[in-house]
This record gives structure tokens, C-alpha cells and sequence, in this order.
């Protein structure tokens, strides 16, 4: 694959997320942004107006005027594979939002695609990229749990958040419904600390119309035992990773984006009862302090994980190295997302196994 070390970057969708792919690309050194292309004539007009770069109606015109060497893939799932296949073909680098695909199947053309062309393809698995989960993350590679013996991940949909939308819009067509608009971060964040998924098991509850409601499964990982949970209904919704370790446990609060460890102390009966509150109390402070002080100078944005992913994309890109996501780590989250969901009663496409 080709690297210069600057990219021409374009995005195809003009919708809510595009504005915010816009901002952390205005960021990144390696990359020159240069326009978005959509469909709507609204969408388009209010993209220019913020952002002062040409949008396009078409896709032709976008790669004829623009030239880009990078397009991040911001529709509707199900045109992912359709256009990801189109846009490899004629040599264009590839970011994907998530989810990459709706079935392995898909999944795969996408991949097999971008090998036979020599394109990149990757997707965009930001909450891996979360400070606070940055910062778990190092403390497993730096054996300060000890060893990982298991994860635990819950993801809860916001007030509305699990609403269907109007019958017009995409999301009313997820599989299993809205639920699955919220799945794709959890099950990334899963693999990324059990590991290939040996064993599977899922329970669930649905509504009236066969919409999922409430998802709970366990994973035996190559690394560790792990579970997800995936919850419409839970108040106040909790979006939380917890990282069991045979000498301290970690819990990620990616909603607040702090990170709490605790610890075995060998104190007395009667201190121990109150000294891990104070501890738990005193890191939950800094936490709070610090991420206060990052919101209101900007140095701490919302999505902050989309922000440091591009960042390691296209510094990785300019150095020749591989993507911080590769295509592989995208199907093979679209692989256990849809076991899922199949054994929940969603009927998809037949089964794959994971890739190696």
C-alpha cells in the first residue's frame, strides 16, 4: 500500500456524525480535509456552512473534483458493503463507521475486496481508543491486575435512545430493532480483552413485536471468561467495562470516563470496611477534577476516543504501518454480534466461523 504522509480525506454522509469525524480530522496533522458528499440537499448545505469545505451530491464528482486518498463511510449500514466494495475497487483508502456490516458474509466481501485491491479498510471501534480505557488497557499489558481472569461489559441505552424511529429512517430497520444501534461499541470492547470466542451463550428478552429489549451473554475468550449486557430499559443507563484481574480489578465508567481500581488490603477487619470507600472516593475526585478542567479548556471532547483513533489511523498510515483497527478486528466483531443476535431469534445470513 502506498504512503504519503499526507491524506486527502473526504467524508460520504452529512449526518449527525459527520460533524463530529469533521472535527477530530480538522485535528490531525496528516490529514488535509476536503469535502463530503450526501445525498440531501439540508444536510449538505448545513455541512458546508460549518465546516467551509465543497460537498457533493454525487459520488462520482466527489472523486473527480476532490481526488481523496482516505473517504470515512458514514451512511446507513446496510450500503456499507455496496459502497465499501465500489469505493476499494477504485482506489480509495477506506474508514468505516460502525458497525462494518450487518452480516459476516458482508463482512468478508468488504475484506476480500480491499486484499485484492490493495486498499486499506478499517473501522471505526473508538470507545477502544477512550482515555480511560486507554488507561485499563495499559494496565493489563503491564500485568498490574495480575492475571485477567474475566470482563464484564454493560452498555445501556439513553432516555429516547431506544426509541424507534420513524418507519422512514434507517435505524427502524436494525435487526431485532434499536438495540442493535447501541451494540457494535460493547462487543468491539469485549474482544479486545477476552479474545477469539471459543464457547457462546445468550440469553434475552423481547417486546410484543419482536423487538430485543434486554441481551446478556457469556463468552469463554481465548484470554479470559467475559459477558456482555445490552439493556434498553436499565435507569440510569450505565455504559461500563469492568476488568477482573487475580490481584486488583479496574471499572471503566465510560460514561463519566473515569477508571476506579481496587485493591486486597491486608489491614484490619473494621479499617477495611472504610478505607476502600476512601480510596474508591479520593480517585473518583481526581477523576472528576481532571476530565472538569480537560472539558472546559477543550483539551477533552466528546467521542475523545474517535479523536486519538484518527490520530494513530493516519500517523500509522504515514509511517507505512499497519491501522490501529484492522479489517479483520471489524468482522470478527460483526461475526460475534450477529451469533448474538441470531441466537436471540434474529434471522440474518448463516453462519461463519471467526477469522484467524
Amino acid at each position: 500500500m502506498d504512503s504519503p504522509t499526507r491524506f486527502r480525506v473526504a467524508l460520504l454522509g452529512c449526518g449527525r456524525i459527520a460533524h463530529v469525524h469533521a472535527g477530530y480530522l480538522r485535528q490531525v496533522p496528516e490529514v488535509d480535509f476536503i469535502g463530503a458528499c450526501d445525498l440531501d440537499a439540508a444536510s449538505r448545505e448545513g455541512f458546508t456552512a460549518r465546516w467551509q469545505v465543497p460537498t457533493y451530491a454525487d459520488l462520482d464528482e466527489l472523486l473527480a473534483a476532490g481526488q481523496p486518498d482516505v473517504i470515512h463511510l458514514l451512511t446507513p449500514p446496510s450500503t456499507h458493503p455496496r459502497l465499501a466494495i465500489e469505493l476499494v475497487e477504485r482506489g480509495v483508502h477506506l474508514l468505516v463507521e460502525k458497525p462494518m456490516a450487518f452480516s459476516v458474509a458482508e463482512a468478508d466481501s468488504m475484506v476480500d475486496a480491499a486484499q485484492r485491491c490493495g486498499k486499506l479498510l478499517t473501522v471505526d471501534h473508538n470507545r477502544w481508543f477512550d482515555p480511560v480505557v486507554q488507561q485499563a488497557r495499559r494496565l493489563v499489558d503491564a500485568g498490574r491486575l495480575g492475571t485477567l481472569v474475566g470482563v464484564d461489559v454493560f452498555a445501556g441505552a439513553a432516555v429516547g435512545e431506544a426509541d424507534l424511529p420513524g418507519a422512514d429512517h434507517w435505524k427502524a430497520a436494525l435487526p431485532g430493532g434499536i438495540l442493535y444501534d447501541l451494540a457494535p461499541h460493547p462487543i468491539y470492547l469485549l474482544l479486545g480483552f477476552v479474545g477469539e470466542v471459543k464457547d457462546l451463550s445468550v440469553v434475552y428478552r423481547a417486546d410484543h413485536n419482536r423487538h430485543l429489549e434486554e441481551v446478556r451473554a457469556v463468552v469463554d475468550g481465548t484470554r479470559c471468561l467475559g459477558s456482555v449486557t445490552i439493556s434498553a430499559n436499565t435507569r440510569p443507563f450505565a455504559n461500563r467495562v469492568v476488568l477482573y484481574g487475580s490481584e486488583t480489578t479496574a471499572e471503566v465508567n465510560l460514561n463519566n470516563m473515569t477508571l476506579i481500581v481496587r485493591r486486597t488490603r491486608q489491614v484490619p477487619k473494621l479499617i477495611g470496611k472504610v478505607l476502600p470507600n476512601l480510596d474508591e472516593a479520593a480517585q473518583l475526585v481526581r477523576s472528576t477534577v481532571r476530565n472538569g478542567v480537560e472539558f472546559v479548556t477543550g483539551r477533552q471532547r466528546f467521542f475523545p476516543g474517535m479523536g486519538l483513533h484518527f490520530q494513530e489511523l493516519y500517523r500509522a498510515l504515514a509511517a507505512g504501518e499497519p491501522a490501529p483497527v484492522s479489517a479483520r478486528d471489524g468482522r470478527n466483531a460483526v461475526w460475534l454480534l450477529q451469533q448474538i443476535w441470531e441466537r436471540c431469534g434474529v434471522s440474518m445470513t448463516p453462519n461463519t466461523a471467526p477469522a484467524r
